[in-house]
């Protein structure tokens, strides 16, 4: 049987089409298959690299520290050394000025500051020169400059809230509870009034906190600054400073009894120190454990 030529090539294009057809297919699943095979892949879990190793290789190609901390900007504030803080090395300085100005006077009350702690009339005999006097009042308003350096470096004052802070703004806090408590003992020397006590008296046992507060304050200093050269532990050192600020609070209440008690009797002198002394400091120790 003869098939004709317009046949045999109608089925020849129709089985190249078919054919042609079918590489297609083949070539499209094998192209969604390889789609499906990526995503899966990628959809599988990678284990990222360690920040800290990432971190450590890209400052090889780098000279210095160009890389910044990944802790936050709080903790790196909280991280500074005392001695690296600005506000710190700011008040050092001007309390270095200021004792250089004020030396020759400091050297001139000092064996009144010394007497005082043996007698309570040397304390008096200062009372008597108001240019010793007022060289006196001079000389304590700069001490508050070491005096709350001291307490931000040694920790002294225990409150929640100031070991949050840099040291630069612990020392801002120490100085605001510093000024705070003064203002209360002030405003608590108002309330009272020297009532049956002369008042003269009555004046010079409240300014004799001053003598011993100098006097405290440059011990203090100079403690800690040989405590802190031959390396004395962290702990020791501030049960050093809380004997030597015991020791004079507890010297400053002696004197201010036998002081008032020239001007008035014995039972209230003592009343008058727990109003004006004990108080004040009973205040302070329960704000430190609520703060």
């Amino acid at each position: 049987m003869q098939i004709p030529l317009t046949d045999t090539l109608f089925h020849t294009a129709a089985t190249d089409s078919l054919s042609v057809g079918t590489d297609s297919l083949s070539m499209a699943a094998d192209s969604l298959n390889g789609a499906v095979d990526d995503s899966l892949l990628s959809a599988l879990p990678v284990e990222p690299s360690a920040p800290e190793t990432i971190i450590h290789d890209a400052g090889e190609f780098f000279s210095g520290r160009l890389l910044l901390p990944t802790h936050g900007a709080d903790t790196a504030i909280t991280s500074l050394s005392w001695a690296d803080s600005p506000i710190n090395w700011g008040l050092i300085t001007v309390f270095t000025i200021l004792f250089i100005l004020y030396l020759k006077r400091i050297v001139e009350l000092l064996p009144y500051f010394v007497g005082g702690i043996g007698r309570w009339k040397a304390i008096v005999n200062l009372e008597d020169s108001m240019g010793r006097m007022r060289d006196r009042n001079g000389v304590a308003v700069i001490m508050i400059i070491p005096f709350c350096l001291a307490c931000s470096y040694a920790d002294l004052l225990p409150f929640k809230f100031l070991s949050g802070l840099s040291p630069g703004l612990r020392t801002a806090g120490a100085a605001g509870i510093f000024v705070g408590f003064f203002l209360l003992r002030a405003i608590l020397i108002e309330i009272v009034g020297n009532g049956n006590a002369s008042r003269d008296y009555f004046q010079i046992s409240n300014r004799s906190a001053y003598d011993f507060f100098i006097l405290g304050t440059l011990i203090l200093i100079l403690a800690l600054g040989i405590m802190s050269f031959i390396g004395v532990d962290n702990g020791v050192m501030k049960r050093v400073s809380y004997y030597i600020l015991g020791f004079f609070i507890l010297v400053n209440m002696v004197r201010r009894t036998q002081i008032l008690s020239n001007g008035c009797n014995q039972f209230t002198a003592i009343l008058y120190l727990c109003a004006l002394e004990i108080l004040p400091l009973a205040i302070l120790v329960a704000a430190a454990m609520i703060f």
